[in-house]
């Protein structure tokens, strides 16, 4: 069996292990909704690689920038993202994927954690406005330094040496201003100054996240010149990061889901709400963050009668919550594509709740719909049913090779094989 049914078990994790540590859906979802807890993770990025970015802002500023941010994730605008962006995106990628190399058996090989991610980051690219990645040999070096600088952004999840992260992300952040971010802000500045020189309406450019800090240069993001910077890196980390092992933990579950209901592999031709019921239930099973973090900003009591004082810090564990059986069923911590949820979101609190509930939710179930019953695809639907039309197998002579430097359940490696391509 694959590893990708059994959880980790993060609450002895130094991070948190002197922290109240939360695994009640109930109180989870009260903390995340109150006013009295801000943002209390990041400890080490957030004082310099994220400071000051929407992740880590709490109150009136962080409800401007969001506000700012909300139409580029409407459903009209994730209709756009599908047509112009992620569906151009993914077959590029399997394209230069049928360009490769093919073995004896006609089928091609290829590496699902790379495809991913190359797939899903020109995708976040295009939603944050950088340019540049129409060839492999650069896509693959952005992608490289998006996973550094998550790495460091993640800092302390991580099983490495905190200095050695930090400098190798701020190494990995640097290139990509030099390479990819300040071409792309100068490509969009000239055409947004162009326009406001016209006199022109500067709303119609404002689709993607660089041309709206632009647009907006004296109101939410003001007063710091490298602020956009940092704050286009943790939007490319939050964009494309959890999305892309998301959608790996995906299919080894299905492959997992496959071997014991071999009749179930024909639904994903014959039903399109399968593979969508099964992604929100993987969701539902995988961790943006081994836990949330919140500090209280006064003494609080919930309603369960659990007490918190001011500045006390508290984790948030979402995967326990996310099996209660009251809820999600007498399995709910198995993995189940056939899963019927009536009193939470199929995905549960994968995408959290409250002020800092995921801003990218749409793009990845693909609607603001809370129920999921919408008939449309988001990036991990889309993505794993090309894959599958193109015949995506695992390589069986090659087992999956889990990333062994980070609590992050990831992978290193996953090998597969494409046989209708």
């Amino acid at each position: 069996m694959n590893k990708a049914s059994p959880q980790a078990d993060y609450r002895e994790s130094a991070t948190i292990a002197d922290m109240v540590q939360l695994v009640s859906y109930d109180e989870i979802t009260e903390v995340l909704r109150s006013r009295k807890f801000v943002q209390g993770a990041y400890a080490i990025s957030g004082k310099h690689m994220m400071r000051d970015t929407l992740t880590l802002l709490d109150g009136p500023p962080h409800m401007q920038r969001r506000r700012v941010l909300a139409h580029l994730f409407d459903d009209a605008a994730m209709a756009g993202v599908r047509e112009r962006h992620l569906i151009p995106a993914v077959e590029q990628c399997m394209a230069e994927i049928a360009a490769q190399p093919r073995a004896a058996d006609g089928s091609i090989p290829a590496d699902l954690v790379l495809l991913v991610q190359r797939c899903l980051h020109r995708v976040a690219a295009a939603l944050a406005g950088i340019d540049g990645l129409d060839n492999p040999a650069d896509a693959d070096r952005f992608v490289e330094q998006v996973r550094a600088i998550a790495t460091g952004a993640t800092v302390d999840w991580s099983r490495g040496d905190p200095q050695i992260v930090q400098r190798a992300a701020m190494q990995a952040l640097d290139a990509f201003r030099r390479e990819f971010f300040e071409p792309s802000v100068a490509h969009r500045k000239a055409v947004i100054d162009n326009a406001r020189a016209r006199g022109e309406d500067l709303k119609p450019l404002s689709n993607d996240l660089i041309s709206m800090i632009l647009v907006n240069e004296g109101g939410a993001w003001q007063g710091d010149p490298e602020l956009p910077l940092r704050e286009v890196s943790t939007f490319l980390v939050g964009a494309s990061q959890t999305t892309a092992a998301s959608l790996v933990l995906l299919i080894l579950r299905l492959e997992d889901w496959f071997k014991a209901h071999p009749e179930d592999r024909k639904l994903i031709e014959a039903d399109p709400e399968f593979l969508r019921r099964a992604a929100f239930d993987s969701l539902r099973m995988t961790v943006a963050s081994p836990a949330r973090i919140r500090r209280a900003t006064e003494d609080v009591t919930l309603s369960s009668g659990r007490s918190f004082k001011a500045g006390e810090r508290v984790a948030l564990l979402f995967i326990p919550a996310n099996m209660n059986p009251a809820l999600f069923g007498h399995d709910a911590a198995e993995f189940n594509p056939h899963r019927q949820v009536k009193d939470a979101p199929l995905w549960g609190l994968a995408f959290g709740g409250g002020a800092h509930s995921c801003p990218g939710r749409p793009l990845v179930t693909g609607s603001r719909n809370m129920s999921g019953t919408i008939g449309v695809d988001g990036t991990m639907v889309s993505v794993s049913r090309r894959f599958y039309a193109a015949g995506l197998s695992l390589d069986p002579r090659r087992p999956p090779v889990c990333d062994t430097t980070t609590h992050y359940d990831l992978y290193a490696e996953v090998p597969i094989r494409f046989t209708r391509l």
